[in-house]
């Protein structure tokens, strides 16, 4: 199942119940406003995982391993972490293709904080939806986007 957060602390499952999945994930990133609503994240955990009355724990064991955004529906950032062959968990920020060494010139506000990116490293909430649904599916981020490491993250 997937686990979705909102500001990193009201979580619930990700459901198609209301709307297609696919209409659901576009709407929450179409929430995100630097305000009420300033980071959107997901996490796997497997369908028997206790979560509806055990969160902490099964975030404990599961939780390392998201797909983040923050920002606002115009402007965000997507960010990956997740546990790499070596067991270590490194921290990525996504874009679409460009060469990871020129400089970064664009900054991304998520509530205090301002952080450099490469213009290419930014999304709208429409650009950053198909890299949702594919981690919906597929729990990684599909090829052609770039990585970028934070090695102090």
């Amino acid at each position: 199942m997937i686990i979705q957060e909102t500001n990193s602390s009201i979580s619930s499952i990700l459901r198609d119940t209301f709307r297609p999945m696919p209409d659901q994930v576009r709407r929450m990133l179409g929430l995100l406003d630097n305000d009420e609503h300033f980071a959107w994240r997901l996490w796997w955990c497997p369908d028997d995982a206790d979560w509806m009355f055990n969160p902490d724990k099964t975030e404990e064991q599961y939780g390392n391993s998201y797909l983040q955004a923050g920002g606002t529906a115009e402007k965000m950032s997507v960010e990956l972490r997740r546990r790499e062959d070596d067991g270590e968990y490194r921290f990525y920020i996504i874009g679409r293709a460009h060469d990871l060494t020129e400089p970064l010139t664009e900054t991304i506000d998520v509530q205090a904080a301002h952080e450099p990116r490469h213009p290419a490293e930014l999304f709208t909430a429409d650009q950053a939806a198909p890299v949702f649904m594919h981690y919906v599916e597929h729990q990684t981020v599909p090829d052609g986007y770039t990585l970028r490491l934070i090695a102090d993250m």
